[in-house]
This record gives C-alpha cells, structure tokens and sequence, in this order.
C-alpha cells in the first residue's frame, strides 16, 4: 500500500489517469490520447454515461469570443477570474467544428435546427450565444440502462464511440478510493477498487478528476445548500472526486451553487422527478399549476426564464417568524382540462433496477396517490392541511388575472397562463430538486486544480461538473460545453506534463 506516497509495486502505470466516464471524463481521455498519452479511464458505476448520458444534449457555442465573454462575466457575477471566462468563451468559437468533427465517427452531425438564438439570460452577449443537438440516429439501444432524454443518449453516444475508436482502457465498477501524492504534495497516483481488491495506479504525467458533483451526498447537501432537503435527478454523484481533492489539499469554489428547479419526491423511489416545463422557457407553452405556500398562498413565477436553474430559489425563502421553510414542500393546483393536457412529470435515471415512465394523461399517477385528486378546492385544502378560504381566495385570484391575461402578481408570461376553475382538481407536492451541483475544487485557466493559496497542486487537474465555473447563474446547455471545453484543457495539459521517474 501506498504510505507517504512511497508504493513499493505499483499494479498499473500510465501516463494520465481520468476519474468518472462521462461527457467530461469522455473528452478529457480522447484529448489526452490524442496529445500522445497512454489514457486509462476508470468509472465507479456499472454503466459509463454518469449524468451527462441524461442531459438534453445540447452544446452551446459563440458567434464572437468577447460578446460571449461578456455573457459569462454577467453570469457569473464576479464569481470566476475573467481569464478562466475569456478561454471559456474563445473556445465556444470552435465548439461547433469540434462536435461536427466528433460526431463524423457515429455518422452524424448537428442539426441547424436546434439552434435557440441567444443564452438563456438577456444579458450583453446574449445574442452570440447558440446551442446545438445532433441529429437523431441509433443511439438508444447501446444504453438500455439510461432512461433520460434522448439528446443525451445521442450526445454520450458521440464520446462512447470516440473513446472506443482509439482503444483507450476502461475500467468499469472501479471506484476511485484515494489519491496517491509524492512527500512534496505531486498527485503521482491513484488508489481503486477493481474487482473487489486495491488496485495501485502510477499515474507518470497527470492525473484528471471528471466524476461529477455531490447530488447525493446528504452531508455535503446539509453543508453548502441553504434549504433543505434538496432531492436529486441522479444517483451516481457523491461527491467522491471532490473529497480526494481536499485531501490532496484542494481549495474550493461555488460549493453552493447547483442547477436545479421544483419537482417531485415519492416514497417508492430514491430519486426526484422533473416537471415536464424545465429547460428553457418557451413563452407560447401553456403551464397547467401555481404554486402555492404551506398556508395556501402564491409566491411565485412558475415558469421563470430558466426552470432549471432558478426555479428552486424562491422555495428556499427562510421565515424567521416560523424558523421554517414554507415552500418546502409547496404544492401545485391543477384542474382536469391541464390534467388532460399531458403527463407533468419525466422521470430521468440511469440506473437499470428503476422503472423510468409517466403515464400520457397522469391517471396511473393518480391511482398511485402521488397526485391528489378532489372534486372541489375545499377537498383539496383539507388533503394538504391549509386554510380552505385562503386557498380559494388564491385560485379566484389567479383566474381574475387569467382573465385579464396578466399576471400582475408574479409577472408569469401571459401566453403560459390558464385558469383553473374545472373540476376535478388535482394537488401534487413540490420540492426543490438538484440536477447537478456547479462547486467543488478551484481550478486555473489549465483546470490544474488551486490550493487554497491558489498554488497549482502538482500534475492535478478537473473537468466538469466536478469543478465548474457557474458561481451565480447557469447558461442552458452550459455544463455539456463544459465537459466538452473543460475536458479538452485539462487533457492536453495533462498529456504535456513532464513524467517524473
């Protein structure tokens, strides 16, 4: 075993080793192979994918490097060094090239189409900022286990391929235990598991952690988020990569941040579930629900700019007066014309002993008794323990704005606004949920990771989710391009280290 970094036999020996096997561990090892390194990829999971195999798929690149260097500024609001920003934005340029140029090895290319036009917030620069999916093709059957949406799948599909045309080593189910550091603080190694046993890797050149956040980590949650509970899309992430790093002496960045909105929390699983409106906005997209407070009250926009990103902040409202959360759970009223519209709810995993489904017309969530039905809003109060003429008063007023076609209370789009008035009507529980966290350690403009002097630790770098720079706000598609800029930066840096003997 390793004692003091001194390993009397190492068990393998390359030149980089890449902790977690998604779009960024994906990236940071084809990038690395490419400069020359001997690449070993080591994933914890059964399944390679992590959550970048659930996301939309979307990449987002820039028109012009200093309109979107504006955009990431006001995003970040003071968050992240502008040259960490400025190379973000520089390499967002060529990030449409780069995924036509990848996506050549599965037989497909971008689409025009998807393209949105601008980022996701109307701040300077907005309008040099796009995204970008790729064509549908065969992408699904190669990920029985990953149930999410499928630009994902089709996106993972792209760096799968990639990987595997360059014959770089995988390990699957090897979680990573322990960095293995020189007596002048070098990362020169890596402890796993594999097959149940230690397994001591040399790394001669650089060692990149890419294994996500601490979604599931209730202590860490418990540590940085300021209301709780917070109830994750995604069961992979313990923030494993991130504990290693502060044992190697890593400072840390954004630890509060994540993306995330309101949703779903039943009893029979052990992950959230999204509301079917998150992503973007779309302004001419009706929202069937308010939301409403402990004490039957409305409190917000439901369908904010960002759903994903924004969308749990106004649950997180602290009342001294009551030492509590009062939005925690909130609950979403619904009549039978927005039950008939369409499933609410899209369950999101990679993990294969889960069923993943909606039903189309919410029924079959009904008759679980995760949706709460009553034939008048006096039913509906007394499932949920508040006041039956608040809430009434509460819905009458939402249909007066309806019928106003404003919402003069939470500026809510009017276009998304649909009154509420027949029965039955339907109640669910909201809670803010966390699809990824953005903090973890601190890293440079060659996502070599900062102590907290903000020295480089030796031959240690980041991609992704693990370490990423939203600090404030999150750009749509923002942490895909992450893994894909990021993951490219810390390969190639890491390749061009000098070996030590």
């Amino acid at each position: 075993m390793a004692i003091n970094g001194h390993v009397e036999n190492w068990d393998k020996e390359v030149d980089v080793i890449v902790v977690g096997y998604g779009a960024a561990g994906g990236i940071s090892a084809i990038t690395a192979h490419d400069a020359g390194a001997k690449v070993l990829l080591i994933e914890k999971m059964p399944h390679p994918g992590g959550i970048s195999i659930l996301s939309g798929g979307g990449v987002a690149f820039a028109h012009d490097a200093e309109g979107a260097f504006q955009y990431l500024k006001r995003t970040c609001n003071g968050t992240t060094p502008d040259d960490i920003l400025r190379k973000m934005a520089e390499e967002m340029v060529g990030m449409l090239d780069w995924v036509t140029e990848l996506a050549k090895v599965s037989g497909t290319e971008p689409t025009k189409t998807e393209t949105r036009g601008h980022g996701t917030y109307p701040f300077p620069g907005t309008h040099e900022i796009d995204s970008i999916k790729l064509k549908d093709f065969p992408a699904y059957s190669e990920f029985p286990w990953a149930k999410g949406l499928r630009g994902g799948a089709r996106l993972f599909k792209v760096v799968y391929d990639n990987v595997k045309a360059r014959k770089i080593e995988v390990l699957l189910s090897t979680p990573a235990k322990e960095l293995i550091t020189s007596p002048d603080g070098e990362v020169i190694g890596l402890i796993a598991e594999h097959d149940g046993k230690p397994m001591q890797i040399k790394t001669v050149k650089g060692l990149i952690l890419a294994c996500g956040g601490y979604e599931n980590d209730d202590a860490m949650k418990l540590q940085y988020f300021e209301a709780q509970p917070v109830y994750p899309i995604y069961l992979g992430n313990t923030g494993d990569g991130i504990k290693m790093a502060q044992k190697a002496g890593a400072g840390l960045w954004h630890m509060w941040h994540f993306h995330g909105g309101y949703g779903f929390k039943f009893p029979e699983l052990p992950f959230a579930i999204r509301h079917v409106w998150a992503g973007p906005r779309n302004e001419n997209r009706k929202m069937i629900w308010i939301a409403v407070d402990k004490f039957g009250k409305r409190f917000m926009d439901e369908y904010p700019p960002a759903p994903q990103d924004t969308g749990t902040r106004p649950l997180e409202f602290y009342d001294a007066d009551i030492q509590d959360y009062p939005r925690i759970p909130c609950y979403l009223i619904f009549d039978e014309e927005g039950r008939e519209l369409g499933p609410i709810g899209i369950p999101i995993v990679n993990d294969e002993r889960y069923d993943a489904s909606w039903s189309e017309d919410n029924l079959a969530e009904i008759n679980k008794g995760w949706i709460k039905k009553g034939n008048s809003l006096e039913d509906i109060a007394a499932q949920i323990d508040v006041n039956p003429r608040v809430l009434k008063s509460t819905v009458d007023r939402w249909n007066e704005l309806c019928q106003k076609g404003q919402d003069e209370d939470h500026k809510r789009p009017p276009k998304t606004m649909m009154p509420i008035k027949n029965p039955p009507f339907y109640v669910v529980e909201a809670w803010p949920i966390v699809n990824n966290t953005q903090g973890g350690p601190e890293h440079d403009v060659k996502q070599r990771v900062l102590d907290p002097m903000k020295r480089p630790i030796p031959r240690l770098y980041v991609a992704g989710e693990i370490s990423s720079i939203y600090g404030h706000l999150y750009l749509e598609a923002g942490n895909i391009t992450e893994c894909f800029v990021a993951g490219k930066i810390a390969g190639q840096n890491a390749a061009q280290e000098t070996p030590w003997s």
